[in-house]
């Protein structure tokens, strides 16, 4: 099959995200020629911040009419899919997206995520990363703006209309099954790779040496459900008992910075804090190699990649307990209940008083970075394709004049 992949518009600053799917590319390309498909990178014009991992394969550049980035394609998208909406159905077919695909055969399209989904008229498989709408609406980026009905309305659609959809835990294939309705042998479980980067060494960075003393790193986007207010109440805890330690945030703000910052001097720990912001690939091996944990408190499961990225740096780690947690990282983590900071803060302080536990803690995170590679996700797409293929050959598409839904509104796609 000529299998079409489309990694989306992803930019190294969306944070774990854009580490996987540029992962899980170079993995892609280093097995050019190699498999019995044939892959196309699906390349946005204007922007490609994945260029570089995708070194070797064959690349077809999506104009703005297949992509509606620019203000005129967003209104007449918006536009189609009001009138759609209207007419009781849920997606709006991109007309463009499926004559450029046929033009092009494309048999089958590989959607990097839900949110990257082009077009439902043609067979694609897609990953699932989280479905936290559903199972905590409440957060603000879940809800504000009408975030939740765009979100619920976009996975009802692709979900069910895919011939392929990964998960990465029990837990999230449980989640999709019980939300969607999606027949459990169309979900695959396919791991969170650990990152490569960190698992090949590397060299300290110097504008980060101006750190010292021991430290807790947590790296995440300033959003509300990664939980930074429960991270600096436990902060101020274990200053309160004697604990000598600081903290370091990195990650882009996604709008609740302002309020952490504000946290941080409520609490007086202004000089117990340093916030990065965005930092490089090296930047983030070197804290990964020099933190004393990694303390991942997040509210949002199934999986998350920084402590898989914590263990192939011999960092020791301290997670939330969400759902799917025990899965992925087995007893290599210390497990908590996020919404307790005198939870966090003891888990700091058995690390800190007990180094056999940390130490084997490392040892454990290590085996566990081992364990699943962005080449083994790649390898389980291909068998999944193969098994697909048979199917795929039962009818001609390439060429095809565009469906009925993309001419008529009130068409069912």
């Amino acid at each position: 099959m000529r299998v079409g992949i489309y990694p989306g518009l992803a930019e190294p600053t969306d944070g774990g995200s854009f580490t996987i799917v540029s992962e899980l590319c170079r993995a892609l390309a280093s097995r050019v020629g190699q498999d019995r498909h044939e892959f196309v990178v699906l390349a946005p014009k204007r922007s490609f911040a994945l260029q570089s991992a995708c070194r070797g394969m064959s690349v077809l550049t999506l104009e703005d009419r297949v992509l509606p980035i620019s203000t005129l394609g967003r209104i007449r998208q918006k536009a189609t899919s009001l009138a759609h909406h209207a007419a009781g159905f849920d997606w709006a077919p991109n007309c463009a997206a499926d004559r450029f695909l046929r033009a092009n055969s494309i048999d089958m399209a590989w959607y990097s995520s839900v949110w990257s989904c082009l077009t439902l008229n043609i067979p694609y498989l897609t990953t699932v990363w989280d479905i936290q709408h559903r199972l905590q609406p409440f957060f603000p980026e879940l809800s504000a703006r009408r975030e939740w009905d765009v979100r619920e309305r976009l996975f009802s659609s692709v979900l069910r209309r895919a011939g392929l959809v990964v998960a990465g835990t029990e837990a999230g294939r449980d989640e999709i099954e019980r939300f969607y309705g999606v027949p459990r042998e169309r979900i695959l479980i396919l791991p969170h790779p650990t990152p490569q980067f960190l698992t090949h060494g590397g060299e300290d960075t110097p504008d980060l040496q101006g750190l010292t003393g021991e430290f807790l790193f947590y790296p995440a986007q300033f959003w509300p459900h990664k939980n930074h207010y429960g991270l600096i109440e436990a902060l101020q805890l274990l200053r309160c008992d004697g604990v000598n330690i600081s903290l370091v945030l990195t990650g882009s703000d996604k709008g609740n910075l302002a309020y952490v910052r504000d946290l941080i001097t409520q609490r007086n720990l202004t000089h117990a804090v340093r916030i990065l912001g965005f930092v490089t690939e090296g930047q983030l091996a070197w804290l990964y190699r020099h933190a004393f944990a990694l303390t991942y408190v997040t509210y949002f499961g199934p999986e998350n990649l920084p402590p898989l990225e914590a263990f192939a740096a011999r960092c020791p780690v301290i997670a939330s307990d969400v759902s799917g947690a025990t899965e992925q990282l087995g007893d290599a983590a210390l497990l908590v209940d996020p919404r307790r900071p005198k939870q966090i803060a003891d888990a700091v302080k058995a690390l800190h008083s007990d180094p056999v536990l940390r130490n084997c803690l490392v040892e454990r995170g290590v085996a566990r970075a081992t364990r699943f590679t962005p080449d083994d996700f790649v390898s389980g797409i291909m068998k999944s394709l193969d098994d697909f293929e048979p199917i795929r050959k039962c009818w001609e598409f390439s060429g095809r004049k565009a469906t009925e839904a993309c001419a008529d509104p009130s068409s069912r796609t």
